[in-house]
């Protein structure tokens, strides 16, 4: 009975025996807190990728690969193991990946379940741990004025001006996508070539006086007007209540040279100008080149104001056409397309209340300036007024012309008129004020908080581009595209970066 007693008295053996039971459920804990801390990790990982692909979704909605980029950017930030695998992150199984998407409402949803093997908890029998996350990211775009600024002169005929359709046309149905209209958003088309077309239904913006209809022969003033260039107003958006314009006009050099020399000598019987408001088919515009002739020779279609409706500005964009002879001036196509977007004009367009003020809440001005080439008078080789031609398929010279260098007409007139009060009358120096004038514009333009994209297309001159990329509001907003493919890559580009998209929880 001692013996017992002191056995059922000896608790050495149940303390060791409980200790090393309790020691099961403090490895459960801890295997738990392992486990758990992975999860979490997981989860944080996963929300991040989601959130990635969703909102990569929302950014190209209206792509075809759309959902094949939606991938690619889960993928870029769950680390897939392999190629072609579905593991990834923590070596998490995907277990399930699905892609929703409302285009009515324009909102992608993307839902993701990971499974994650366990180390310590599967010695207790829990072999899995599962994370999903569920996000939808809707293409809220903020309202937008935009200003697409295009060359339409004759170096754009042909495959240029159908490559130029193309991309802006892909740049308007994405940031519309299948709408025919979004909330606070307008678009204008603001076509230039050596002089800019503010529509024939503005003749209230010229000088009092300085439209003399009899000087347009059988035909009428299209709308295209001189640069004003006195005060450098041509580098301003200063509304036209202030500064009125003058009409373009190419005057007839009827008689002045040889019997079919005139560089653009015509007769209310030799007008062969097309009907701005019913454009002649590519080939016919293009056939017709710079052979054509009157008082509008050179302008080209008229501004389109800022629009709501996708289809108006899609449809203004399929309208434009090469426009033959004059040159380049781009610096009047950027202020011009300025002019639709700055508040000092607001109300002369025909819509009240537009453009909007600068400081106008949840609102970006945009401008994309387009090129195909460098800003000059274009000297058409029929040989008046510069070059004598005295062989080829143009008719010699009369024996008393004498060249003087002159080119076309343009918004500042010839050359020689020197409108541009250039030291020394030439070519090279009329192409580094004009650059000039440009450079300071877009200064201006960037100061009031527009944003500038610039586009070179198939352009080789280092002084042209190096102009576009510092006009940009930063580098990255300058694009050189040496073919078609390009340039539609960089319009498409401009359009994304002009979505802005926000998360819906």
């Amino acid at each position: 009975m001692t013996l017992l007693r002191r056995l059922w008295r000896d608790r050495r053996g149940a303390v060791a025996l409980m200790a090393g039971l309790s020691i099961i459920p403090l490895l459960t804990m801890a295997g738990a807190a392992v486990d758990l801390t992975r999860l979490y990790i997981l989860h944080s990982r996963l929300i991040t990728s989601v959130d990635a692909a969703a909102l990569a979704g929302a950014r190209v909605i209206n792509e075809l690969d759309r959902d094949a980029q939606i991938q690619r950017w889960f993928w870029a930030n769950f680390t897939r193991d392999q190629p072609g695998l579905t593991s990834g992150f923590l070596g998490a199984e995907v277990t399930t990946f699905s892609i929703a998407v409302d285009a009515e409402s324009r909102a992608v949803r993307v839902q993701v379940r990971a499974a994650l093997p366990t180390t310590v908890l599967r010695l207790f029998g829990q072999d899995t741990l599962y994370a999903s996350v569920d996000q939808t990211a809707r293409r809220q775009d903020r309202g937008m004025e935009i200003a697409l600024v295009l060359d339409v002169t004759g170096s754009m005929a042909g495959t240029p001006m159908t490559a130029l359709r193309n991309a802006a046309t892909d740049l308007v149905n994405i940031i519309y996508g299948p709408n025919e209209t979004v909330p606070n958003l307008w678009v204008s088309v603001v076509p230039y070539t050596s002089t800019v077309d503010i529509g024939r239904g503005r003749a209230g913006w010229l000088a009092v006086g300085s439209l003399n209809a009899s000087a347009y022969g059988s035909t009428v003033w299209r709308g295209c007007v001189f640069a004003r260039h006195q005060n450098r107003e041509d580098e301003t958006d200063t509304p036209p209540t202030v500064a009125p314009f003058r009409p373009f006009l190419w005057p007839s050099t009827y008689g002045r040279y040889s019997p079919n020399l005139g560089d653009n000598e015509w007769t209310n019987s030799t007008i062969t100008e097309p009907n701005p408001e019913n454009p002649p088919s590519d080939s016919t515009q293009n056939a017709l080149g710079n052979n054509a002739k009157g008082p509008n020779l050179g302008c080209g279609r008229a501004i389109l104001p800022l629009t709501a409706t996708r289809s108006t500005v899609l449809n203004e964009i399929a309208n434009l056409r090469a426009t033959h002879r004059g040159g380049t001036m781009a610096n009047l196509g950027l202020q011009m397309g300025w002019a639709t977007i700055s508040p000092r004009w607001q109300g002369l367009w025909g819509t009240a209340g537009l453009p909007q003020a600068y400081d106008t809440p949840y609102m970006d001005k945009v401008l994309v300036l387009m090129t195909d080439g460098n800003n000059e008078w274009y000297d058409w080789p029929g040989g008046a007024p510069g070059v004598c031609t005295t062989s080829g398929s143009n008719p010699p010279c009369r024996s008393t012309y004498r060249s003087d260098g002159d080119a076309d007409m343009t918004s500042y007139g010839r050359l020689r008129e020197n409108r541009l009060g250039l030291a020394s009358v030439t070519n090279a120096n009329a192409l580094a004020e004009i650059n000039a004038r440009m450079s300071r514009l877009c200064t201006s333009i960037k100061a009031n908080g527009v944003v500038l994209y610039t586009i070179t297309f198939n352009v080789a001159n280092s002084t042209t581009r190096d102009l576009y990329r510092t006009c940009a509001t930063q580098p990255e907003y300058y694009f050189n595209s040496p073919d078609s493919t390009a340039l539609q890559a960089a319009f498409r580009e401009i359009a994304g970066q002009l979505a802005n998209l926000r998360l819906v929880h």
